[in-house]
């Protein structure tokens, strides 16, 4: 992996510093000197928010801003500026000079996901933004334009809400829309609640669909949808997905703020949320916890228990707890959620320093071993047995994972002599 990933991470490098066709990006100017220019062209300012380790990031420099196409619309109507905002040990001077500013644009535009691309008026105050890859040069022009026209920019249609009070579904519907291209999450929770209290039908599938997107708390305003109509809504979303909404909001609601005491969710873009900042509390009321539960949620009541204590004896780093209660899941369940079990296992692989504890882990894990559909479930278990000292068994499970994918893997078979040599593995 790192063998191959270096050539292509220099490649993408000579991309944003050699690319003759395309978008034609700005050297050796300061962002102060790129809005200096951007004024007196009387252009707006495209900026590319890029890492060095982000794949999409080296997909666009490669595949999209390389089209002549996107390259006559860019340069046409934007001063464009390539930025990384990661430092590295391979860092030319031109790209130092800018870490103070790229440090700046991040922290000030709040940039947490990659690609990211700002869009700044010849003034350069922003008023668009897009987070994300697009597959195709057409689609991230499309994108672009709204950039260019006041009634499609973001900050325009976020003025026009919070100041103006605009509320009609049709300007709703564009601000979501806006919001979602942007990714600003925390602000498209507010937009959909807005547009779902003005709709008569919560059934059809358009506002289901908006609603599992910016349904998470109990208090919003589809979240009775989400329980109540469980039929009309798995029809749409599904049935996975329906659950892991509710079971989510029920987590954050009833069991995070009292398994850890003044712990703090942080949401980021992209859907990512981290948990804590507080103090676990290792005397936690279960039964109490679980009566408030079932008041509220009913028959999803026993899952969300059993997933609220699953994070609490992994982040308190309860192994014999965490075991015994996967042990009781897969002894006790009809139909074992195999892709929970395989990032179980992997976790406890992952966190657990101590040996005694992945003997218990391979009997509730048994499941990963009989699943040949899937692979990589065989491997997973290869792993674990032989963390519990099973080096035979252990061999067997990675030898048939690598019978099964049919294909030559040098690390599969590196794995494999690692583990008849007795070594360490992760």
């Amino acid at each position: 992996m790192k063998g191959s990933f270096l050539p292509f991470l220099l490649f993408a490098n000579i991309c944003y510093a050699q690319q003759i066709t395309g978008i034609k990006f700005e050297k050796n100017l300061s962002w102060t000197e790129i809005r200096q220019k951007a004024k007196k062209e009387h252009k707006s300012i495209f900026l590319d928010a890029y890492t060095t380790w982000c794949a999409p990031c080296r997909y666009m420099a490669v595949t999209i801003f390389s089209q002549n196409k996107v390259g006559n619309f860019f340069n046409k109507n934007f001063i464009n500026v390539a930025v990384q905002m990661d430092s590295t040990g391979k860092d030319n001077e031109d790209i130092k000079r800018w870490y103070k500013d790229a440090k700046m644009i991040a922290d000030t535009y709040k940039v947490d996901v990659y690609p990211t691309y700002l869009f700044f008026n010849q003034d350069g105050i922003l008023v668009h933004t897009i987070t994300g890859a697009s597959d195709k040069a057409n689609d991230f022009i499309e994108k672009a334009k709204d950039a260019l026209d006041p009634k499609t920019q973001y900050s325009k249609l976020k003025e026009d809400f919070f100041e103006k009070d605009k509320r009609d579904s049709a300007f709703l519907l564009l601000l979501i829309n806006s919001a979602t291209t942007a990714g600003d999450d925390s602000a498209l929770h507010t937009y959909i609640n807005s547009y779902i209290a003005s709709q008569k039908s919560l059934l059809t599938a358009r506002n289901i669909e908006l609603i599992a997107r910016g349904t998470s708390k109990s208090s919003d305003k589809g979240f009775d949808v989400l329980l109540n109509y469980p039929k009309e809504v798995e029809a749409v979303i599904g049935k996975e997905k329906r659950i892991r909404i509710l079971n989510t909001i029920a987590f954050d609601e009833e069991i995070f703020p009292v398994i850890m005491i003044n712990g703090k969710k942080t949401v980021y873009g992209g859907g990512l949320s981290i948990y804590g900042g507080g103090t676990m509390n290792k005397h936690v009321d279960w039964p109490a916890i679980k009566r408030k539960i079932d008041l509220k949620y009913h028959n999803l009541s026993n899952q969300i228990i059993f997933q609220g204590k699953l994070k609490y004896y992994d982040w308190l780093e309860d192994w014999e707890n965490f075991n015994a209660l996967l042990l009781r899941y897969t002894s006790e369940c009809n139909n074992i959620d195999t892709n929970l079990i395989d990032n179980m296992a992997g976790k406890l692989m992952q966190d657990c320093k101590d040996k005694k504890y992945f003997n218990d882990a391979t009997k509730w894990s048994e499941v990963l071993g009989k699943n040949e559909k899937h692979p990589y479930y065989l491997q997973t278990y290869g792993r674990l047995l032989y963390k519990a000292g099973k080096k035979n068994a252990a061999i067997k499970y990675i030898k048939k994972y690598a019978s099964l994918i049919k294909t030559s893997n040098e690390s599969t078979n590196d794995l494999i002599e690692r583990m008849k040599e007795g070594e360490e593995i992760e």
